[in-house]
């Protein structure tokens, strides 16, 4: 995932006027690639072809991404959760002066917030919206991706099949290269007496997906949660959002987390988690890195540099 978390030139979080031009010469949408998990030999290759993708059309297909077994243990553990609540990329490089000298720092991706999605029959679509909108995102339109653009990626894996009919996830290929103050086009959802729909299909792609599938996207994409039409299948869905090191975390993992349970991963995915320090100088303690705090000195992590 980290190849998609590059630097933010700036933030212009002055208000812009809305083009004039905006979605009205919005005729068609770039393709979605669907990519074979299983038909490749490199994790290099698949990483390639997956952020190749991710630039043109913003999301991409990763089909056969899990085996059944792991979303069996995924459901186990996570199934008394549902059923309690009921309705209730590579890094970041900048370079810095310290005095006479010039240093470039790495700032690694982390873990913003993570989510289970348990949508039962009758369940209304969700409204378009990007999800990077949390960190006050905006951004003119641009011809073609670049790298500083983006601030999250999204991962969602289906955990049961995903179908347009059962709220499959809508979104619009293309629209991370959108001006921000373009609003989301309309998904047709009836027709007139003439028979005209209130939306264009065309500009719409579904993430249909079979159990183990993955669906990956970047936060500037317009999408959103389709109705679940059907009459007895759920949707299950576990997402994961992942956000650069310097940005805070939508969810507070500090809190949300037990910090023994914590401690028992490894330590690269504590560091992704959020007890990492993100360099230069981006959440210590002591003037250590959390995870030695959380660990002490008996685990191996190597030295840590801040720069």
């Amino acid at each position: 995932m980290a190849p998609a978390l590059l630097r933010n030139d700036s933030y212009d979080l002055e208000p812009r006027k809305s083009p004039s031009s905006s979605r009205s010469k919005v005729t068609s949408i770039p393709k979605v690639s669907e990519i074979d998990f299983n038909a490749y030999e490199t994790e290099e290759r698949l990483i390639d072809d997956i952020i190749s993708s991710l630039k043109v059309s913003g999301g991409c297909i990763i089909r056969s991404m899990y085996q059944q077994s792991t979303l069996h243990a995924m459901e186990q553990e996570i199934r008394p959760y549902i059923n309690a609540t009921g309705k209730a990329t590579s890094t970041t490089l900048s370079n810095s002066w310290h005095g006479t000298q010039s240093r470039t720092s790495t700032s690694a991706p982390q873990l913003s917030t993570t989510v289970t999605f348990s949508i039962s029959p009758g369940t209304p679509a969700q409204g378009l919206h990007r999800d990077d909108d949390i960190y006050h995102t905006q951004h003119p339109a641009a011809p073609s991706h670049h790298l500083g653009r983006d601030t999250m990626l999204c991962l969602f894996v289906a955990g049961k099949k995903c179908t347009p009919a059962n709220g499959a996830t809508r979104f619009v290929p293309g629209s991370h290269l959108w001006d921000y103050c373009v609003p989301p086009p309309t998904y047709p959802s009836s027709a007139d007496t003439n028979g005209n729909e209130d939306g264009d299909h065309t500009l719409f792609a579904h993430a249909a997906m079979n159990p183990g599938d993955a669906f990956m996207m970047l936060g500037g994409t317009y999408h959103g949660a389709g109705s679940n039409t059907t009459r007895d299948e759920e949707r299950l869905v576990y997402a994961a959002f992942a956000t650069r090191g310097f940005l805070r975390q939508e969810e507070n993992q500090y809190l949300a987390n037990h910090l023994e349970r914590i401690r028992e991963l490894p330590i690269e995915l504590q560091r992704f988690a959020g007890f990492g320090a993100s360099k230069p100088y981006m959440g210590w303690v002591d003037m250590e890195e959390p995870v030695r705090l959380l660990n002490g000195d008996g685990v191996e992590m190597g030295e840590v540099e801040f720069w």
